[in-house]
């Protein structure tokens, strides 16, 4: 394969789902364990229609289709995606734990994975020694091991319970330890699914850190995440995965603009006053819309939100009143609000959106927290002003129907 340490061509996985129609309590089991011989001797004066299995309804899901792509040695890539997209599932079958349907996926070199935190430990073993069997399971000989054990243990700061059985560590030790042996074993091609998602600040911080210092080292990487801060601080390219249909991008920033740009939230609220919400991003504007409907008719329908960070700090927040926009007098009992505000005016990161809902006298809706979206900034900063809630000053354009 030359200079190229990942090829996949036409690649598919197919999952079945579905349930049984009919579903037993555990007494109705025993009971019918215990009147079995009795349904034996009667079945035979029964229609054969009545003899059938409980119907299962079944249906196929594609959960990548057709995929093609190479990662050049060296590279690093980022696979991104809204949940379901098949992110996961990629790794899984480069990484041999699944098996595609069709096409097939080709990897050329010794491979490190993380695809789940803490795959491949057992329990009943130490610290120690699930670094040594994982070692053992990358094909790696003990002398290798050896040279890497110090830096693998100082990295995961489990020094204390390194002789202890893994299974008797916090999910963060656990989460350390198995981050740090995949990280620190001297594989030629690391995958990484969603290690950021989990963790402390200065352990996400040191994760970055060290895949970062992975991929200056001329090794492949394929990392896996929802934070498009980390993505485009770390990878060279990028593969945004929709549904299983992926486009692999030229650049990394390429291919969290196709996310952010499909990107949409939604949420849909029953028996409340505002029914329906969403959020999306659009090159460089945000944009929030709502649905509202009410038993009588609204003189001015008013739609406010805060921002906040992803610890639920207050980042910015408005609505008509505050903007001294005059709202129009529609005297309908439904319709929609939109606004559009312009996204460079918030920094990187994972945030989460609370929205109220009122006619200018009184509140007839308030949901926190309701929606959550991520921003990635890749045009610059703005100078921001002051603002009547947090630190930013969104610049705003209201539209009414």
């Amino acid at each position: 394969m030359g200079d190229v340490a990942i090829r996949v061509e036409g690649l598919g996985k197919r999952y079945r789902i579905g349930e049984r129609m009919q579903r037993k309590t555990f007494a109705e089991r025993v009971g019918g364990a215990l009147y079995s011989p009795f349904r034996r001797v009667r079945s035979g004066l029964r229609a054969p229609h009545a003899q059938g299995r409980p119907r299962q309804v079944e249906t196929m899901m594609w959960a990548l289709n057709d995929l093609s792509f190479e990662v050049p040695r060296g590279e690093v890539l980022g696979v991104i995606g809204r949940n379901g997209a098949g992110k996961s599932t990629l790794l899984k079958i480069l990484s041999r734990i699944t098996k595609p349907t069709t096409g097939c996926a080709t990897v050329v070199g010794r491979v490190g994975t993380l695809p789940e935190v803490g795959t491949g430990f057992h329990g009943d073993l130490t610290g120690r020694e699930n670094i040594y069997l994982n070692g053992a399971f990358l094909g790696m000989k003990k002398q290798e091991i050896d040279r890497k054990f110090d830096e693998i243990v100082a990295f995961a700061e489990t020094e204390r319970f390194l002789d202890t059985p893994v299974k008797h560590y916090s999910s963060g030790m656990y989460m350390r330890l198995a981050f740090a042996v995949a990280a620190h074993l001297e594989t030629e091609i690391l995958f990484v699914d969603e290690v950021l998602a989990v963790g402390d600040v200065a352990f996400q911080n040191k994760c970055l850190g060290r895949i970062g210092e992975v991929a200056k080292s001329g090794r492949t990487v394929v990392f896996v995440s929802h934070n498009m801060a980390a993505v485009e601080r770390l990878c060279t390219k990028g593969l945004y995965l929709n549904k299983g249909i992926g486009v692999l991008t030229g650049s990394v920033r390429e291919a969290i603009g196709l996310y952010l740009g499909h990107s949409c939230n939604e949420v849909t609220f029953h028996d409340e006053p505002l029914t329906w919400a969403s959020i999306k991003q659009n090159g460089r504007q945000l944009e929030i819309e709502a649905e509202y409907k009410f038993p009588e008719s609204l003189e001015m329908p008013c739609l406010g939100f805060v921002i906040s960070d992803y610890l639920g700090n207050p980042i910015c927040g408005t609505n008509p009143l505050i903007d001294c926009v005059p709202c129009p007098t529609v005297r309908k009992n439904a319709g929609r609000v939109q606004v559009v505000m312009e996204s460079p005016l918030l920094l990187n990161g994972t945030y989460r959106l609370s929205l109220w809902f009122g006619d200018g006298r009184r509140d007839y809706f308030h949901r926190h927290d309701c929606i959550t979206f991520d921003v990635v900034n890749m045009a610059g900063l703005k100078q921001l002003a002051a603002s009547s809630v947090g630190p930013v000053a969104p610049q705003c354009r209201w539209l009414f129907s």
